[in-house]
């Protein structure tokens, strides 16, 4: 389902829903009415006597794709609930440093401090553009930043052996936090369980071709395959934590630390 992504992703969530359910009843429609003609048309006679079992057939197709649905959709929700968490863990974090490193004082704190900041501002420009990307990553810009962070916090530490702990601990959690971003980005719904999606939602469709198409049929199919439409799209907008309009918002780190040092 990249596809579909990558070509509406830059639209708002709620023209994403609105394709994707529009486009389920489109298909829909069109899988029914092939269905009809070229299936349960010609072949009626042979087909009728096995009517209850079509039915049974076509419900449980239907029950476990939803079933499946579901499961996924509270899966990517906790998904996306954790990113955000994190996020303001991030946010915590670089303000307990910088406010370590005030603490400390002197020229090579103060050098520091306005390293912390560089790197939070090319978190926020170039840390998330790239997660947002079909492929996600990690920027080479804030990479670097949090390299030379990390090697001057630990010179500072050496000559501190009552705080060291503190600042090797809290460059620990920070570095691992970044990682922790990239860890959500890249954590989605496999394609197998789309074509699996798909298989038995193609399944139904063809099944919905039992009934004559007319404007009351044809409105009850759309409907009830817009419905499902509309649930797979919200499983992709909720699938892309740093993507999309509702994606993570990277606020709480561009708000972590004053604009200055000693600000």
């Amino acid at each position: 389902m990249d596809w579909f992504l990558d070509s509406v992703g830059h639209l708002p969530d709620d023209l994403i829903l609105l394709i994707g359910a529009a486009l389920a009843a489109a298909i829909g429609l069109v899988v029914a009415g092939l269905s009809r003609r070229f299936i349960f048309v010609p072949h009626g006679d042979k087909l009728e006597e096995h009517v209850k079992l079509s039915e049974i057939v076509h419900g449980s197709l239907l029950a476990f794709a939803v079933f499946v649905l579901a499961l996924v959709l509270s899966d990517v929700r906790v998904n996306m609930g954790k990113a955000s968490d994190a996020v303001l863990r991030e946010a915590s974090t670089l303000a307990r440093l910088d406010r370590e490193l005030e603490l400390i004082g002197g020229r090579a704190a103060d050098a520091e401090r306005g390293r912390l900041r560089a790197y939070a501002t090319q978190v926020v420009d170039h840390d998330w553009p790239a997660l947002s990307q079909a492929e996600p990553a990690l920027s080479a810009e804030a990479s670097r930043t949090i390299t030379a962070l990390i090697v001057g916090v630990r010179a500072i530490a050496a000559e501190r052996a009552d705080i060291a702990a503190a600042l090797h601990a809290l460059l620990g959690q920070l570095d691992e936090q970044r990682q922790s971003r990239l860890e959500s980005a890249t954590r989605s719904v496999p394609k197998s369980f789309w074509w699996l999606i798909g298989l038995f939602l193609i399944g139904a469709m063809v099944l919905n071709g039992r009934h004559r198409l007319n404007v009351a049929s044809a409105s009850l199919i759309g409907l009830h395959m817009a419905a499902i439409g509309l649930v797979m799209a919200f499983i992709l907008v909720m699938d892309e934590p740093f993507r999309g309009e509702s994606s993570v918002s990277p606020h709480p780190i561009a708000r972590a630390l004053p604009e200055k040092a000693g600000g």
